[in-house]
């Protein structure tokens, strides 16, 4: 009855991977959906009915979920924990089989974002952080006037021992030129390069913008228009800080204005500027914002410094770090480019969830396979103990009778 046992345990576990696997090809047409909305060949109307299909992709995913059973008990609603399999003939020989929720609203990417801001330079105090994720903790450390991208860095460095992995992007608003006229300055990014340019109007800066995208090679920072002509959005999609140092203009007291934004392009709750005058030595400087993501729930501590010495305060409203939220698969929406961004991340961190969740079921099968091959042996070995117990041996029997 124990080999039975197990052998009704390892169907209940195939059923249940089996379920798994039909999740996970719905997850990858989820992704290659919101990739195609990613792409600006679409119109809106495209996204709208491209986020239909999404929509009825998630619901089936929660019917899986709640219809999934075995014996008519659930197996991936999240209700299946700590249930014992009987796998011995003696009570207590139990093994534990805990399959965790693989609704829509479950899976996902946790995450944990920072801050970013503009400031005149780098002034990141070099706190470490501290990431405590599923797989453990581990403190990172941080140099003084260290950019998101060697915290990036740092942090995936270690993602092996804590199950946390960070990505980082620097958005920029350049804005408010106050004077058409010749313009001039240093972009760094990667590294330095001087923009030259002579703007017309200051409600069209297609100048600058292009005279950035010429050095991109350069600084690895691009430029695009932002609501109007009049805004410039400047992007480091590595998490570089991106600073303008030594603004020379036609004349004297010309001002431009450096904003930061969040990895997004939106504009941030409270408003972060820096305000760079002509005269050679004002410089402006926007750091990006950090992102934490992991499959499972996490916590970043030790980062005592707010405002702009940290990379985490302003934002969050804490300082020293904070706790990861998900971003859940039922909360996906692709009928925007952000959307489909953030969807991708979404869709990432469940695959990566229910790979775990394959693997550990997977291990309990085989674990099971080994279970039922020594229950074997031992129903074997004692029913040949039992025969030479009981059994009689004729020849010695007729050779005592004898």
């Amino acid at each position: 009855m124990a080999i039975k046992n197990a052998g009704d345990a390892q169907s209940l576990v195939d059923t249940t991977e089996g379920a798994h696997d039909e999740v996970t090809n719905i997850l990858q047409r989820m992704r290659e959906l919101a990739i195609q909305a990613a792409n600006d060949t679409n119109v809106s109307s495209d996204r709208v009915s491209l986020n239909a299909e999404v929509s009825q992709l998630t619901a089936e995913i929660d019917r899986i979920a709640m219809q999934t059973t075995w014996n008519g008990v659930a197996v991936l609603d999240g209700s299946f924990t700590g249930k014992q399999m009987q796998i011995g003939a003696e009570a207590g020989q139990v093994i534990n089989i805990s399959v965790d929720s693989a609704k829509s609203s479950a899976i996902g990417n946790y995450t944990l974002k920072g801050d970013a801001h503009a400031v005149a330079a780098n002034t990141i105090d070099g706190d470490d952080l501290v990431v405590n994720g599923y797989l453990g903790s581990a403190t990172i450390g941080i140099a003084a006037n260290a950019s998101t991208k060697d915290v990036v860095t740092s942090i995936n460095s270690s993602s092996g021992s804590t199950g946390v992995s960070a990505t980082a992007v620097t958005k920029a608003k350049l804005s408010g030129l106050s004077a058409a006229e010749s313009v001039a300055f240093t972009l760094t990014g990667d590294a330095a390069a001087t923009i030259s340019v002579t703007v017309a109007a200051t409600s069209h800066l297609g100048a600058i913008k292009d005279a950035i995208n010429a050095k991109s090679g350069v600084t690895g920072i691009t430029a695009a228009f932002g609501d109007d002509t009049s805004e410039i959005v400047l992007t480091h999609l590595y998490g570089e800080d991106i600073a303008i140092t030594g603004m020379d203009t036609t004349t004297s007291g010309t001002t431009v204005t450096l904003e930061a934004l969040d990895s997004d392009g939106a504009d941030l709750a409270t408003p972060d500027t820096a305000t760079i005058s002509e005269g050679g030595t004002a410089t402006g400087t926007v750091v990006g914002q950090l992102a934490l993501q992991s499959i499972k729930s996490f916590t970043v501590s030790g980062d005592d410094a707010t405002g702009e010495d940290g990379f985490f305060g302003t934002l969050n409203g804490t300082t020293g770090g904070g706790t990861a939220s998900l971003s859940a698969i039922s909360a996906v929406n692709i009928s925007t480019i952000a959307g489909a961004n953030n969807a991708i991340n979404a869709i990432d961190g469940a695959l990566n969830k229910i790979n775990a969740m394959r693997g550990d079921l997977g291990a309990v099968s085989n674990r099971l396979d080994h279970t039922m091959s020594n229950l074997g042996s031992i129903q074997i070995n004692i029913e040949a103990s039992q025969s030479r117990i009981q059994d009689a041996d004729f020849a010695k029997v007729t050779g005592d009778l004898t």
